[in-house]
C-alpha cells in the first residue's frame, strides 16, 4: 500500500506527541511513587499498570494512526518524542504534579479528620472515667429484668 511522504511526516509528528504524552504518564506514575514514598510491590505494579497501558495504547496508535501498517519511523518518533518530553517539559510538569498532588492529599487529609472529627470527640468521651462509670452501672442483667423482653 503506498502511504505519501506528507501522510508520513503527519504520522511521524503525531508519534512525537504520542512519545509525549507517554512520557507525561510516566512523570505522573513518578510523582504517585515520590509523594507516598512507595517502594517494593506498589513500585512494580505501578511500573506493570504504566507498561501495559503503553503497550495497549502503542497498539492502538498504530492501528488507528498509522493504518495498522508496522512503519520504523512510528517507533522512532515515539522515543524521539519521550526524549524531548524528558529534556525539555519533564522538570517543570514533575514540578507542578507533585505541587497538586501535594495540594490534593492535603486537602484529603484534612477533609477526612473533619469527618472523623465527631468520631474522635465520641470516643474520647467515653474514655472518661465518668461515662465508664456510668456504663459499669447499667449492666446487661439489670438491662434484662428492667426489660422484659430481652429474656429468653
Amino acid at each position: 500500500m503506498y502511504i505519501s511522504i506528507a501522510d508520513q511526516t503527519a504520522v511521524f509528528l503525531r508519534s512525537i506527541l504520542f512519545g509525549a504524552a507517554v512520557g507525561a504518564y510516566y512523570d505522573f506514575l513518578r510523582v504517585i511513587r515520590r509523594e507516598k514514598r512507595l517502594r517494593g510491590l506498589p513500585t512494580a505494579l505501578l511500573d506493570g499498570a504504566f507498561w501495559l497501558a503503553a503497550i495497549a495504547a502503542f497498539a492502538l496508535f498504530v492501528l488507528i494512526v498509522a493504518d495498522g501498517d508496522w512503519r520504523s519511523y512510528v517507533l522512532v518518533g515515539l522515543g524521539g518524542g519521550l526524549v524531548l518530553y524528558f529534556l525539555t517539559l519533564s522538570p517543570t510538569v514533575l514540578a507542578l504534579l507533585g505541587a497538586v498532588l501535594s495540594a490534593l492529599l492535603t486537602a484529603a487529609g484534612w477533609l477526612v479528620r473533619t469527618v472523623l472529627l465527631p468520631v474522635r470527640l465520641a470516643r474520647r468521651a467515653c474514655a472518661s472515667r465518668q461515662v465508664q462509670k456510668i456504663i459499669h452501672k447499667f449492666r446487661w442483667k439489670n438491662l434484662k429484668k428492667k426489660l422484659p423482653f430481652l429474656r429468653r
